[in-house]
This record gives C-alpha cells, structure tokens and sequence, in this order.
C-alpha cells in the first residue's frame, strides 16, 4: 500500500514508510534511526492518513489514448531538457539535448544514462495526470497500475511547448522523482548532431540508499566521522564516493553512443 501512496506523501514521508516497511516496527527502526524522534513519528501518520484519505478519494485510472497537447512538432527539432532530483539539496540536476521525437522508452534510457543510475528498477513517466510504463531490466511490468505503453508515444506527442513539465520516477521503492522540464525547442537547422549533456550538478546518489532522504541522512553521517554509523556506510558507500563529482562530457560520450532504433547511427539527431 506505501507505494500506491507515493504520489500523495513527502519524500521524507515516502522514505520513512519504506524504512518502516523494511524493519517491520517503530520500535526496531528508531533503534536502527534514532533521528527519528516521537514528532518525527507524528509527521509521518498525520500525512499518511491524509494521503490515504486522498487515494481513495482518487478515480480509477483507465487505459485511454493519451492526450496530444496541441500539433507535434517536426521530427528535425530538438529539445533541451532540465532532469532536476525532486527533494536533492543541493539540487542535483542534468540539462539534455535530445530529438523532438524521441519515444518516451528512449527518454527513459537517456535519463539513466545522464543522471548516472544502473536502470535495475521499475520506472514510470506522468505526464497531464496519464501515467506511461515500460518494462524493468528482467522484462517484467508493474501489474498494480493502470498505464500506457511508452514506447508508443513521442515528446512532441505529449510535451510540445517550452516550459512544459512532466514527471519521471525510478525505483517504486526508494522512489527517486524527478522533474523534466522543457527548457528550449531548439530548431532544426541549429540542433547538435547527437544527443548532449551540456551540463549538470551533483552526483547520482547509490542505488537503494533509502531515497533522497535516506541518501541525505548517509551525506550527514558521511560528514561525522564520530557517528556510530560512520565506519558502515563509509564502506558501503567506497571510499572514492564524491556527492559533488558531475563529468558532462562523459555523460555526452555516454548519450553519443547509445543504441538508435533501426535506420539511425548511434546518438544521432538528423532526419
């Protein structure tokens, strides 16, 4: 039930009912999470009752086509896309160039690559409150939602003006959410040739490290070499880790070489 709560709960709050979830009780996980303190606790059952309340309240979803905002633009545009780590503080974000139509399970392929995840969890686009789906690394797809294909639906399909957000989230466990905003439709004659990172902050945090609340407490405990924890998550975490470290170009390489549907070199964005 947590992760069907999600869209309605805090990160903080998310975070918190999974780390629940995963000890079994309160008491074994402030043991484990003294931080969690007794207004901590309160926090987290008056937003997960409210969000309850709104789930319920919520109509089932249905399998409709989704909804084309406006005419798609020509498939020789580019967009530039913003990828920002809902909750990261300091942000951790990448700006993107990629096709106009681009699918949105490519989409999903460049983020991974450009945010710096290992792609081994479910994921999901939202976009105008439709919810679109792929499948996970082993081939499986989530059966609790309702949603559509993603590979059947295009950029300049769903997002085709500036300024136009949408959401994308990985892992339904830890739940990393992220904000994609179109920055700029960039024409056709002045595109890149192959899809780009041109820029970007902040590490992607370790894979199943609690959500960003969890991966902020780590950061924390990282920074107190008293901690009781400290020696433990300095190992978990290797001792080369750098919240700070962010390569571009490497992030580039990475795009320029990804696999292109039949009929195109790899990264490429001409006609």
């Amino acid at each position: 039930m947590t992760d069907d709560l999600t869209p309605y709960l805090s990160p903080k709050v998310a975070s918190i009912l999974r780390l629940f979830r995963q000890y079994g009780s309160i008491e074994t996980l402030r043991s484990a999470h003294p931080e969690i303190t007794d207004e901590v606790v309160a926090e987290v059952t008056a937003e997960a009752k409210r969000a309850m309340a709104m789930a319920l309240a919520r109509p089932a979803a249905s399998k409709r086509p989704a909804k084309s905002r406006g005419k798609a633009l020509p498939g020789g545009d580019a967009y530039q896309l913003k990828i920002t780590l809902r909750g990261s503080k300091p942000p951790i974000w990448r700006r993107v160039v990629v096709p106009a139509d681009l699918t949105l399970s490519r989409l999903h392929v460049v983020i991974q690559l450009a945010m710096g995840w290992d792609d081994c969890h479910l994921h999901l686009f939202e976009i105008d409150g439709q919810t679109f789906q792929g499948p996970g690394p082993d081939g499986y797809l989530s059966d609790d939602m309702d949603f559509l294909d993603e590979s059947q639906y295009r950029l300049s399909d769903l997002a085709n003006r500036e300024r136009a957000k949408f959401r994308y989230e990985y892992d339904f466990g830890d739940s990393w959410e992220h904000v994609i905003l179109v920055e700029k439709i960039i024409p056709a004659a002045d595109k890149p040739k192959v899809m780009v990172c041109t820029a970007g902050k902040g590490r992607c945090p370790m894979e199943d490290s609690g959500g960003i609340w969890g991966y902020h407490i780590k950061l924390s405990i990282l920074a107190n070499p008293k901690h009781s924890d400290y020696a433990e998550i300095r190992e978990w975490i290797g001792d080369e880790f750098d919240p700070n470290q962010f390569d571009p170009v490497a992030a580039s390489k990475a795009l320029a070489m990804l696999e292109e549907p039949k009929g195109r070199r790899k990264g490429d964005m001409t006609d």
